[in-house]
Parts: structure tokens; C-alpha cells; sequence
């Protein structure tokens, strides 16, 4: 039997959610690419035009928040919130300014009621529909016709409880007829339901929805309504609910939509889109990564066409608990394509690099940052390397590179990048920074050839005795000499345990001229092999599948070479040691949980971080000006503030700014439930929450103290992962493997 976890977000309202374990992975699905082009191909069709994105500035008061965007008959957007959960407003845009309602009908209508009011949607006419739940999850449907007064309205259909409860209502759309369309997730269908009897007058079956955030149904200015009827496919249906036509949308992310005559269009990460009902192409109006729909801590929470070819969209920042609202105008004078191209490469994608060139290229229209991967590190072979080698020396490859994984050491002794050294003295007596992490990482000679835009934190806790005996190679042998039966690591699994140890002795396992030492690689192997036993890693062999199935919810388990996913195991052996690698304070959960359980605080590894996105400057660049300006940017208050969970920040007033997010909405409804039932081993519970201010602002001190980069060249890693696997698995004895991994490793390193 394996191992058995689940994962829960305990936001509020979306605990009613049949597969909610799926929530993050669909929120943070990968793109799709969709390789038409469109008017879009204004931008190029000629020398001018293209789409710009505007700023329109949301005047929301504290605790208030953004339900839905939508249309007044009259054109304009309009907008609803809610206010400390009790009080919805509207707002419309008029002129360039917010014209504010408060529609006090809906309070007064569920006065003294606790109620979780979700969405609002306003006909034509002016007829106002309030969607929410109560807390026993029912759904809730009112009504207003004058904006004054308002009706709860029974609808039968909504009170009847299947299997799982209450119908799991996540959206409401009204056809041109005045007809209620909503979806039932747990029973993958969508109900028409008349206004005037409150009676299902239509059931339409629904693809397979997983989240609340997910939208299933839109709407279009003439009545039309867009339902989600299977993967990929939307189908349109007039207020006669006959079939219009259907649209093949690609797109996986959460994204949002709405219809203006036979076009429909569409905003997600990708960019906006523009659909036909009867053509298979889609055309690109705007490339997501010239815009906010690109950046990952937006989400698109709505969009509505404007007058003259315009869009509005609504996004939702979660973790930050804000909102923006954004206009996309078609400038026909500016150049279609910028004059201006900045190279970008990476052999892994890097979502706060993604980020921050969308904030770059806002602040500078006339340059293009273009962002390339290799997709990521593993199975990245020597000739892979030499072809980068040849393109960078040649001045033909990227102007910033991203350092991590890639041959740093090499590239500084080759003259690839440039000296950086003057430009992070500029940035540190401009502001605090964490400066070793900056000066250790990419450093030769007294010289930094990069610095990292944010980093991580290994931490390590349990038993004394056995975090002593791991401080080098030799007293961990020492130790297993004496206790050869110590389960060091409780449960884990072999990928852990190699990856961790190689970390740890790596500079015992290199000569100074960076020769493997043939005999501690093979002590090294043959004491992973013996750990692996004791530590019982067969569990995890037949659930490695399922692990990678599980997609963005397994990297809050895997979170590389710190991280071991049967860590909790420690709650059932004393002699146990456990690792973590922390790179924000909804990382802290689940360690910090088991940590108080058994008494215990966290420890550095070796004073090492885990720098993230090592950027770095080609000597031989093209664009050396264009090229600082944009790194520098990487280090800006606006860069580092951003709320997000791939690193902490560099910039010391930013790091300790993250622990205020304990204090966030986000984190009082976020929490986690994780249960481990290993075969033959009592079965762990953990419940956990955001930490405690005290422990948040102890783990902020540890980082302060951090100086060593624990760093790996990505075809060194492969070559040891290889040989050590085959090591473990049995294939190859320890002497074996140590011999191949020097063969190897030396011919490689020699070049």
C-alpha cells in the first residue's frame, strides 16, 4: 500500500467543491499554444498598431471585493463588490470616473442571515439577480426589479440534496429571453430555469468542472449563452435554447469570456482571443505576454467588450487579496511590433522573470522581452550544453541568462558574462539587500557574474544526534557504523535521499581540481544504499506514478533536493531527521506543524539558500544597456514586492514584509490536511495553517545569516542522478556506479 494524501483549501465557500485537491493545478494549468494569428494580425498586417493595455484605477475600500464585471445597457462596465461580506455594491464607469450604488435591497432582504453572497448579474432591463450560499451550503438565489426591493426567490431544483449535498452552484448567466442559466458541478449539467415559475425548464449535460474558479457559462450582448458541454468545447444556444454554433476553446487556465454578436472573445494567460461561431481559427488580438493576463498572480475574473474594438478585464490577485482592472485599446499609430527585442534564456520557466517582463515592457512600449526555455533541466545532455556554449560565444544567443542549472563556473571562466559587480553595489547603496546572497551565488575573483531575483531556505529538523552525524561524509559513515539499522531520514524515498546527500558532501566528493574522488562517491552510494533500506524507500515505488500525476499539487511535497515527501514520519521515529525547503510562508505549514507537535525548531543546512533565478549578462550582448536596465528592474520594489509563492525576496524591507500575509484573508481560510498510510506503519495526521508571526519572523533572522548557494550545473546532476539510480536499483554495485560517475563527470568538467 502507498502513501494516501489530500490536500484542502479551506477558503470559506469553496470547501463545497467535489475535486478540490484539483483547484490549484487547474488554476495554474500549463499554456496551450494556439498558433493562429488574428487582428492581432492588425499588429501585423503593417508597420503600425497593435493593442496596449491602460490602467483604470479601482476605488475599493478596505475589506471590499470584486464579484463580477459586467455591462450597463448603456455600454459601460459595470461592477460588483462586496464589502466586509455583508454590503454589495455597484459601480459604474462613466466618463472616466466611478458612479457608486449600494444595492441595500440585498441587505435588508437577508438582514441578521450569515450569508456568502457570490455573484451579481443585472438584464437589459435593469433587473438585478444576487447569487450566494448559506452556510449549510445551500444555494441562494434574490431578486430585484427596481433596485429598490428585492425577493428571495425558492427555487426547487436548488434545495434538493444528491449524493454529495446541495447542487454546487459556481455561476449564474441570463439568456436575452430572462431565463436563469446556472451549473450544477457535482452533477456536470446546467439548469434553465424560467424566472416566472423558478421551474427547470432545461438540463444540458456539462463537461467535468473541478473548481469554483472555474467559469462553465457566459453570456453575449444579444441573449446568446455559451455553455461549457465538453472539454475544450463551448456551445452557443439562443433564449429558444437551439444551437448556434459551437467554439473550440484550447485554453486550460481559469480564464473568462463574453459575446458580441457571432464573436465571442476570450482572456487567459495566452492573451485575448477572438472566436466565430462556424470557424475553427481563433485570432489573437493581444499576446498574453504583453499584458497582465500573462503574469502569474493574475487571474482573469472577468472581461467585457467596449465601445469601438476595446476590452475590459478584471483580475484577481488572490494571495495579495486585491483586484485590478484593465482597458485594452487598439492604437493605430503605435509601431506594431516593438523596435526593440530583448533576448531572454532559461532552461527552466521562471514565473517571477515571466512576471516582471510584463512590468518591464508596460514601462518601456518600444522593446519586446522575449522569454525562452528549454522546458527544464532533466535530460539536458553535454551536446546540449556545447550548442548553448557555441550560441553565447558567438554573441548569437540570449542577452540575459538565466543561470540556474547552467554551467555558471564554466561560463565566468570562459568570459560569457559580464562583470556585474559595480551594478550590485549600485543596487545595495540604493537599498537593503541580502547582500552574501547576492555576492556568493555567481562569483569569481571577487567578481559577481549573477545574482539571484529570490531564493529559498533548506531548513532541517529532528533528532540532535542524527543532525550531528550528517554534518560531514565521514560521521555520517561513522554513524550507520554504529547504528546500522537507523532509519536516519524516518520514511523516504530514494530520489530524496540521493539528491540530499549529494548536495550536503558535494564539495567532499570534488578534489580542489575538481576531480571526482572515486573513493567517497562510492562510500557515498553505498551508504544511500543502506539508508534506503532502513528508510524504508520501496513504499514510494509503486506510487511514483500517482506522484506525477498529481501535477502542481505534488511540488508542495517535491520541492527538490530539501524536500522529502514521507518527512512527517519523524512524528514516529526519534532518531529521525527532516528536511524542508521554504521558499514562503505557506511552505512553513506542514514542517512547522510537525515541528510543534514533537517540540522542535529548525536549523539552517550548512548556511545554504536556494538561489532562483540567477540572472546574469552576456558580455558579447547586443543590448548591454537594455540589458542592465531590465535587471536592475528584477530588483525593484516593484519586482520584489510581488506576492507569490516561488521564492522570498531579495530586498530585505520586502522579505520582511511577507510575514504580514499571516495576516492576510488568504491566509485565515487557507488550510491544509495531509494523512500518510504507509504499510505497516501507524497512520499520520497532520492538519496545518499559515505560521505563527513569532515563527515567521525567526525563519526571516535565518534567512539573514544565509551565505552559501547550494547550486547544481544541470549535466553534472544528470550524470550522478543516472548512475546513482542504477546504483540503488541494484543494477550496478557502488564501485561501479562511482567509477562511471567519474568518467564521466571528469571528461565533462575538463572541457
Amino acid at each position: 500500500m502507498g502513501m494516501n494524501r489530500t490536500l484542502k483549501y479551506e477558503k470559506r465557500m469553496a470547501a463545497c467543491l467535489l475535486c478540490i485537491l484539483l483547484l490549484s493545478a487547474t488554476a495554474a494549468g500549463l499554456l496551450s499554444g494556439c498558433g493562429s494569428k488574428g487582428i492581432g494580425d492588425k499588429e501585423n498586417a503593417g508597420a503600425k498598431g497593435r493593442y496596449v493595455e491602460q490602467d483604470i484605477e479601482l476605488t475599493l475600500q478596505q475589506g471590499e471585493e470584486a464579484l463580477n464585471l459586467t455591462k450597463s445597457k448603456d455600454g459601460n462596465p459595470v461592477l460588483f463588490t462586496l464589502l466586509n461580506d455583508t454590503q454589495v455594491f455597484r459601480y459604474e464607469y462613466m466618463e472616466g470616473e466611478w458612479k457608486q450604488t449600494s444595492l441595500d435591497w440585498i441587505s435588508s432582504l437577508y438582514q441578521g442571515r450569515e450569508i456568502y453572497f457570490q455573484e451579481v448579474q443585472e438584464t437589459a432591463e435593469g433587473v438585478q439577480y444576487v447569487r450566494g450560499v448559506n452556510m449549510e451550503m445551500l444555494p441562494l438565489l434574490a431578486r430585484s426589479t427596481d433596485g429598490q426591493s428585492g425577493e428571495e426567490l425558492t427555487v426547487p431544483k436548488l434545495a434538493e440534496q444528491g449524493e454529495y449535498g446541495y447542487p454546487a452552484v459556481t455561476c449564474l448567466q441570463i439568456d436575452g429571453a430572462g431565463n436563469l442559466w446556472m451549473n450544477d458541478l457535482y452533477e456536470s449539467k446546467f439548469m434553465v430555469i424560467s424566472p416566472e415559475s423558478l421551474e427547470v425548464v432545461k438540463e444540458i449535460n456539462s463537461a467535468q468542472g473541478f473548481s469554483s474558479e472555474q467559469k462553465m457559462l457566459f453570456a453575449a450582448e444579444d441573449g446568446a449563452v455559451a455553455a461549457n458541454t465538453e472539454d475544450g468545447i463551448y456551445t452557443v444556444f439562443d433564449s429558444d435554447f437551439n444551437e448556434k454554433g459551437k467554439l473550440s476553446v484550447k485554453a486550460q487556465n481559469i480564464f473568462s469570456m463574453c459575446g458580441k454578436g457571432d464573436e465571442w472573445y476570450q482572456v487567459s494567460p495566452e492573451g485575448i482571443m477572438r472566436f466565430a461561431l462556424g470557424n475553427e481559427i481563433s485570432e489573437r488580438l493581444m499576446d498574453g505576454s504583453m499584458g497582465a493576463m500573462g503574469s502569474s498572480v493574475n487571474a482573469a475574473a472577468g472581461i467585457t467588450t467596449g465601445e469601438e474594438d476595446d476590452f475590459y478585464v478584471l483580475y484577481r490577485q488572490e494571495k495579495a487579496g486585491s483586484f485590478s482592472l484593465k482597458h485594452y485599446v487598439y492604437d493605430a499609430e503605435i509601431e506594431a511590433s516593438p523596435k526593440n527585442t530583448l533576448k531572454v534564456f532559461g532552461l527552466s520557466e521562471n514565473a517571477a522573470i515571466q512576471d516582471a517582463a510584463i512590468g518591464f515592457q508596460k514601462a518601456h512600449p518600444d522593446t519586446k522581452v522575449e522569454y525562452q526555455s528549454s522546458g527544464g533541466e532533466e535530460g539536458l545532455s553535454m551536446d546540449d550544453i556545447r550548442t548553448l556554449n557555441t550560441e553565447l560565444l558567438g554573441g548569437n544567443g540570449a542577452d540575459v541568462l538565466l543561470l540556474d542549472g547552467l554551467p555558471a563556473e564554466a561560463y565566468m571562466e570562459k568570459g560569457i558574462l559580464a562583470d556585474l559587480t559595480e551594478l550590485k553595489e549600485e543596487l545595495t547603496e540604493e537599498d537593503s539587500y541580502l547582500e552574501e546572497i547576492l555576492a556568493n551565488t555567481a562569483e569569481q575573483g571577487g567578481k559577481i557574474y549573477g545574482m539571484p531575483v529570490k531564493f529559498s531556505i533548506p531548513v532541517i529538523y529532528g533528532s540532535k544526534e542524527t543532525m550531528e552525524a550528517l554534518a560531514s561524509l565521514g560521521s555520517l559513515k561513522n554513524y550507520i557504523s554504529k547504528h546500522p539499522d537507523a532509519s536516519v531520514f524516518g520514511i523516504a524515498d530514494r530520489t530524496y535521499i540521493r539528491d540530499f546527500l549529494f548536495q550536503l558532501y558535494e564539495d567532499e566528493l570534488f578534489t580542489e581540481d575538481r576531480k571526482v574522488d572515486k573513493e567517497k562517491m562510492e562510500s557515498l552510494l553505498e551508504i544511500e544504499q543502506i539508508l534506503a533500506v532502513n528508510a524504508k524507500a520501496h513504499i514510494f515505488d509503486e506510487m511514483n506514478a500517482t506522484e506525477m500525476s498529481m501535477g502542481t499539487s505534488a511540488k508542495l511535497f517535491r520541492q527538490g533536493m530539501f524536500s522529502n515527501p514521507g518527512s512527517a514520519a519523524i512524528l514516529h521515529y526519534e532518531e529521525g531527521a527532516a528536511t524542508a525547503r521554504i521558499g514562503s510562508m505557506a511552505d512553513m505549514m506542514i514542517p512547522y506543524a510537525v515541528m510543534r507537535q514533537k517540540n522542535l525548531a529548525p536549523n539552517t543546512i550548512q548556511d545554504f539558500y536556494c538561489p532562483q533565478g540567477i540572472v546574469g549578462i552576456i558580455a558579447n550582448c547586443g543590448q548591454k544597456e537594455l540589458a542592465e536596465e531590465f535587471v536592475r528592474y528584477l530588483f525593484s520594489k516593484e519586482v520584489q514586492s510581488v506576492q507569490t509563492d516561488n521564492g522570498f525576496p531579495v530586498l530585505v524591507s520586502e522579505l520582511e514584509n511577507t510575514k504580514y500575509e499571516i495576516n492576510s484573508k488568504y491566509a485565515q481560510e487557507l488550510g491544509v490536511s495531509s494523512s500518510w498510510n504507509f504499510e505497516g506503519e501507524e497512520p499520520i495526521e497532520v492538519e496545518a495553517g499559515y505560521p505563527t508571526m513569532e515563527e515567521a519572523e525567526r525563519l526571516i533572522e535565518l534567512c539573514k545569516t544565509l551565505k552559501n548557494p547550494a547550486v547544481q550545473d544541470c549535466v553534472l546532476w544528470n550524470i550522478y542522478q543516472t548512475e546513482a539510480d542504477r546504483c540503488l536499483e541494484g543494477s550496478i554495485d557502488a564501485e561501479t556506479a562511482a567509477k562511471n560517475i567519474a568518467q564521466k563527470a571528469d571528461t565533462y568538467l575538463a572541457e
